[in-house]
């Protein structure tokens, strides 16, 4: 769920995720990941979010807390205040 859609980065990441995440398994040994259902179901059942801020050096990803997901999404416009 994209708690700020409107948002310029979140709009220009949306068709583009799969590059992310490429880039992410590419930094793996191996060149390759698994993800099990039950990391996301943790992931969820823990309320945690994954923001993205784009920085001078980059795109930087961060896991928060749902609430502070929200918060931050209010602050960039992206959700009734």
């Amino acid at each position: 769920m994209e708690l700020n859609p409107n948002h310029p980065v979140t709009s220009t990441m949306h068709d583009h995720w799969h590059k992310i995440a490429a880039i992410l398994v590419n930094r793996c040994p191996g060149k390759t990941t698994t993800v099990r259902l039950d990391e996301i179901e943790r992931m969820a059942a823990d309320g945690l979010a994954i923001t993205i801020k784009e920085t001078a050096g980059g795109l930087e990803l961060r896991i928060v807390t749902m609430e502070e997901g929200n918060r931050l999404a209010r602050q960039e416009g992206g959700l009734p205040a």
